[in-house]
């Protein structure tokens, strides 16, 4: 079976460490990888917490959910390893965009998943999606 591994963008505009938790460990002793999409979450929301948004989804009036998500996993993590989460934006459009996400052990390097998220805006008080703001384009240097 050919294995899909998700394309990264040109560079990350956002890195952030997590070590691995008990609780991340599944019975086979490893990271698993339902856990990979958790790891994505917190690092996106430190991102969005560096640029200065009080709240994790907040823009503008406009809150942040998920579209799609993706994962490739693509070798083993253990309790205790220390990974490095790196985020980065591609095709952004007029309501959408990707988040993507590069794991790997720290400090050796080895690449341990890689995740997409599509996010959309979205106006909760008269429910639908929105225009991803320009203040957001400008924030991540779109």
């Amino acid at each position: 079976m050919p294995r899909k591994t998700l394309a990264l963008p040109e560079h990350f505009i956002f890195a952030t460490h997590y070590d691995v938790l008990y609780t991340d460990v599944n019975s086979a002793n490893h990271l698993g990888a339902e856990r990979l999409l958790s790891i994505a979450m917190e690092a996106q929301l430190r991102f969005i917490r560096q640029l200065g948004h009080s709240e994790a989804i907040v823009f503008e009036e406009a809150g942040l959910i998920m579209a799609h998500a993706e994962t490739a996993y693509l070798a083993e993590a253990d309790y205790g390893d220390r990974l490095k989460v790196e985020l980065g934006v591609r095709d952004i459009e007029d309501k959408s965009f990707q988040f993507v996400y590069r794991i790997s052990k720290d400090p050796s390097g080895v690449e341990v998943a890689r995740v997409a998220t599509t996010l959309l805006f979205f106006d909760y008080q008269q429910h639908r999606v929105v225009p991803v703001p320009a203040a957001f384009r400008a924030q991540v240097g779109a």
